[in-house]
């Protein structure tokens, strides 16, 4: 199963992709294209599509399933474990490096979790691909929230 998810957005730059996307080899090709409409249409939207071929590489969408509770503010741990998905392909709008819109295209795995969460999405459950940043700010991961925590996360 393929789906498609709108990610919500915070004030992201095309930089603040590029860990993830450098892994793949089409990325330079992708890079000079956007550097280069940027100069020669300056002011103008730009929309591109990087598709994740099996032969470059995989980039694994997990689930969150468990709380850290040893902080006094309720977290989700930051362990990326449960496997459910790969990114087949991410389709960024861009403006002067800034990300205005950002959809990704996952296909669902067999695993565990791939199955809970294929479930969850033909029961018209609502789940959101979250976005996860690292320390430097950089966009290094993708990843469901266990629908069971979202509650007693809040």
């Amino acid at each position: 199963m393929e789906k498609t998810f709108e990610i919500e957005l915070l004030n992201n730059r095309i930089e603040d992709y590029e860990d993830i996307l450098s892994k793949f080899s089409n990325w330079k090709e992708y890079k000079r294209e956007i550097n280069l409409n940027q100069l020669l249409e300056e002011g103008k939207k730009i929309e591109f599509q990087v598709e994740i071929e099996n032969n470059q590489g995989v980039l694994y969408v997990s689930v969150f399933d468990k709380i850290d509770t040893s902080i006094a503010r309720a977290r989700l741990s930051p362990r990326l474990v449960n496997v459910c998905s790969v990114i087949h392909k991410m389709t960024f709008v861009i403006l002067n490096n800034k990300v205005l819109k950002l959809n990704v295209e996952v296909k669902l795995l067999t695993t565990k979790w791939g199955k809970i969460i294929k479930s969850l999405l033909e029961s018209d459950i609502d789940l959101k691909l979250h976005q996860h940043k690292n320390i430097e700010g950089k966009i290094d991961n993708f990843y469901f929230i266990d629908p069971s925590l979202i509650n007693k996360a809040a």
